[in-house]
C-alpha cells in the first residue's frame, strides 16, 4: 500500500492539475459545470466534477480517482483475505491494481473508468464477503453501485443483468432479487429522468444505435442488406474498412450526411434499424467481427486499435498532447478552454508535465504492466479452479462472469479500446483468487481441530470423536464469517 501510494503522488506531482483524454473529457466537465447531457454518451460521471466543484480544483478529481484506485486494491486483498486466502496470495490478487501502469494513468484521466472499476469491486465485495450477501440489504447495495456504475459507462447495465441471472441461479430468494432490481434501477432511471428534461427523450443517450452501426461497418455489405432509401447513406463508404469506431469520429463519416448530424434522434433510429438489419443479413460476420476485437484484449504487446492516435492518449509520454483545440465547442454552449476556467475560478488548466517525474513515469509504464496474455492466464486459471472445485468456489463464478461481461460487451456493441482493458482486471484476479480458496467447512474444521489433551484416549478411538472439540459438552463453537 506504501508503494501503491507513492507511485500515485508521484502521478499527481507529474501530471498537473489532471490529465485530458479529449473530447470525452470536455463533454463530462460541460455536463459537470452546466448540467447538461450530451447526447453521444452516458454523462454520469460529469456529477463527480459537480460534486466537487466547490473546490475549484481538478486535482481534486484526480486525487479521487487515486484513493478510489488504492480502495479497490484495499478490498480485493480484504475479500481474498476474509475467503481465508494466505496473506502472499491476497496480495498478489490486488498487485494489478495497486501497481499497473494504465491503472494509476487512467486514474489520472478525466475519464470514468477508474469509478466505474471501483464501484464493480465495491458490488463483488458486498455480495461475497459472506453468505449473508442473502440479505436484501446487501444485494440490494450491491445492486445500487452497479447502477450508479452504469450511468458512468453503460456495460454496467451488462453487469446488473447478470447479477440478476446469478441471484436466480444461487436461489437467493425474491427479496434479494426484488432489492436488486429496485436498487440498480433507481440510479438508471434518474439519469434516464435527467436526460429527458434536457432531450424530452427517456434515454441514457441518443448513441446506442449509432454505435451498433459502428460496430457493422466491420463486416456490413449494403448488396446483401438491401437497406431502405432513408438508411442508404449509413453504407459502409468504398475502400479498405478500418476501426469500427472510427466510423463515428472521421471526417468523411456517412453519420455526416444525415439530417441532424451525428447524434440526432432520427439518425440514432435509423442506423439502430441498419445495424439489426446488417447483423440478421450476415450473422457470421458479425460473430467474427467481435471474435477478432475480444481477442485484441489478449496480445502481449498492446494492439494498436483504433488508431494511434487513441493509443497515444493512454501514454504517459504524450499526456500534455493538446487532443483537442482549446476553442472547440462544448455541449451547452462553453468551450474546452472556457469550461477549464470556469471550474478552477481562474485560468485554463491543460496538463502540464513536470520533470523528472514525468519521465519517471513514462519509463515506469514501459515495463510495468499486466499483458493481455497474462490477463488471458488469469481468466483461464479462474475458469479452471471454477471447473475443478465448483460448489467450493462460491462466488469466484460472479467475479468471473463480472471480468467477461466488461471485457466482451465494448466489441459486441461498439468497439475494443484499451481502456476497456482496465476496469476487468479486478474481477479477473478476484476470481482467480476466489477460486482456489480454502472450503469454508474444512476452514471452520480447523479451527475446532480437538486438543491433545482432548484427544487422548486409553484404547480403541471412539467413532464420533471426529468432531469432538475441547469445547465443554452442548457447546457449539462461535460462529465464523462463513456460517450463515
Amino acid at each position: 500500500m506504501a508503494g501503491a501510494a507513492v507511485l500515485r503522488v508521484l502521478a499527481m506531482l507529474a501530471f498537473r492539475p489532471i490529465i485530458w483524454f479529449g473530447g470525452d473529457s470536455a463533454s463530462y466537465l460541460a455536463t459537470g459545470l452546466r448540467l447538461v447531457p450530451d447526447p453521444s454518451r452516458v454523462g454520469g460521471y460529469g456529477f463527480l466534477f459537480a460534486l466537487l466543484r466547490p473546490l475549484h480544483s481538478l486535482a481534486a478529481v484526480a486525487a479521487v480517482q487515486h484513493l478510489a484506485g488504492l480502495a479497490a486494491g484495499v478490498l480485493i486483498y480484504a475479500l481474498a483475505r476474509r475467503r481465508r486466502l494466505p496473506g502472499w496470495a491476497a496480495t498478489l490478487a490486488a498487485i494489478p491494481v495497486l501497481f499497473d501502469a494504465y491503472q494509476v494513468q487512467l486514474e489520472s484521466d478525466a475519464v470514468p473508468d477508474v469509478p466505474f472499476c471501483f464501484l464493480v469491486v465495491l458490488a463483488l465485495y458486498l455480495l461475497l464477503r459472506s453468505p449473508r450477501q442473502r440479505r436484501p440489504a446487501v444485494v440490494g447495495g450491491a445492486a445500487l453501485a452497479l447502477g450508479v456504475s452504469a450511468i458512468l459507462w453503460p456495460v454496467g447495465l451488462a453487469l446488473l443483468a447478470v447479477l440478476g441471472v446469478w441471484l436466480l441461479i444461487r436461489r437467493r430468494g425474491w427479496r434479494a432479487l426484488a432489492a436488486a432490481v429496485i436498487a440498480g434501477a433507481l440510479p438508471v432511471a434518474g439519469y434516464c429522468f435527467f436526460f429527458y428534461l434536457n432531450d424530452h427523450q427517456f434515454a441514457l443517450t441518443r448513441s446506442d444505435g449509432v454505435y451498433l452501426w459502428a460496430r457493422t461497418m466491420s463486416f456490413a455489405d449494403c448488396a446483401a442488406i438491401r437497406p431502405p432509401a432513408d438508411e442508404r447513406e449509413l453504407c459502409p463508404p468504398p475502400g479498405p474498412r478500418i476501426a469500427a469506431s472510427l466510423y463515428i469520429w472521421d471526417g468523411d463519416s456517412p453519420l455526416l450526411r444525415m439530417p441532424g448530424g451525428r447524434f440526432s434522434a432520427r439518425t440514432n433510429a435509423l442506423a439502430l434499424d441498419f445495424a439489426l438489419r446488417a447483423i440478421a443479413a450476415r450473422p457470421a460476420g458479425y460473430a467474427a467481427a467481435v471474435a477478432h476485437d475480444t481477442a485484441l484484449s489478449f496480445y502481449w504487446d498492446r494492439p494498436v486499435h483504433p488508431d494511434a492516435a487513441i493509443v497515444d492518449r493512454y501514454q504517459f509520454a504524450d499526456a500534455a498532447t493538446a487532443w483537442v483545440p482549446p476553442d472547440m465547442r462544448t455541449p451547452g454552449g462553453g468551450t474546452v478552454a472556457g469550461d477549464q476556467a470556469a471550474y478552477t475560478g481562474g485560468h485554463p488548466a491543460p496538463t502540464r508535465a513536470v520533470q523528472p517525474f514525468a519521465s519517471w513515469l513514462a519509463g515506469y509504464q514501459r515495463y510495468a504492466y499486466l499483458r493481455g496474455t497474462l490477463l488471458g492466464a488469469i481468466l483461464l486459471a479462474g475458469l479452471a479452479g471454477l471447473a475443478v472445485r465448483r460448489r467450493a468456489a462460491a462466488g469466484a463464478g460472479l467475479a468471473w462472469a463480472f471480468a467477461a461481461t466488461i471485457l466482451v460487451v465494448p466489441p459486441l456493441v461498439a468497439d475494443f479500446d484499451l481502456r476497456y482493458l482496465v476496469p476487468a482486471v479486478p474481477a479477473a484476479c478476484l476470481a482467480a483468487a476466489l477460486a482456489f480458496a480454502p472450503r469454508p467447512r474444512a476452514a471452520a474444521q480447523r479451527r475446532c481441530t480437538t486438543s491433545p489433551a482432548a484427544t487422548a484416549t486409553s484404547g480403541v478411538p471412539d467413532p464420533g470423536a471426529t468432531r469432538t472439540s475441547s469445547l465443554p459438552s452442548g457447546s457449539t463453537p462461535a460462529a465464523t464469517p462463513d456460517s450463515g
